[in-house]
């Protein structure tokens, strides 16, 4: 599976890769647990960002990464994402295409321009975003002591003998 999963993603790279796209979006499903991981990142500066990865694809994603020539980078802030939407996204052309990655109602592509006007988190003021965000009260994930670290040394494990 991870072996086809990267031969298409390299296939995509090349055909688009003279397309002179600063954004690179991989969309890469995970048949176990039915989510998917994104991987975005910006042709120029090489950056990168992997969006609800799973721990079981780690391997693959850092692979992925290592061979597009990517270097991924790390936020966790509700205000740093806030800016980074406002800032980065939000400027794109109003027709981009987006992937949301939590969207549980079966909506798996929306505009920058749906995100931009009917958003009801990120058409707040980033005040109003962060006090939503922080007061969401979601569980703990189940996995997020492994995958962090994982994510953290892009995707390498530490095993433990048992």
């Amino acid at each position: 599976m991870a072996g086809s999963v990267l031969r298409v993603a390299r296939r995509q790279l090349s055909q688009h890769g003279g397309s002179g796209a600063p954004i690179l979006l991989r969309q890469m499903f995970e048949p176990v647990s039915c989510t998917y991981t994104y991987l975005l990142g910006d042709r120029e500066s090489r950056e990168a960002v992997l969006i609800d990865p799973v721990l079981e694809t780690a391997p693959r994603d850092a692979q992925l990464i290592k061979e597009l020539g990517l270097r991924l980078l790390y936020a966790g802030c509700a205000k740093t994402l806030y800016h980074s939407v406002h800032e980065k996204i939000f400027t794109l052309p109003g027709d981009c295409l987006i992937y949301p990655a939590h969207d549980y109602h079966g909506f798996t592509v929306s505009t920058v321009e749906e995100e931009r006007t009917l958003n009801p988190r990120l058409t707040r003021s980033c005040e109003e975003f962060v006090k939503i965000m922080d007061n969401l009260n979601l569980p703990k994930p189940q996995q997020i002591d492994f995958a962090v670290p994982a994510n953290m040394r892009c995707g390498v494990q530490t095993l433990t003998p048992a």
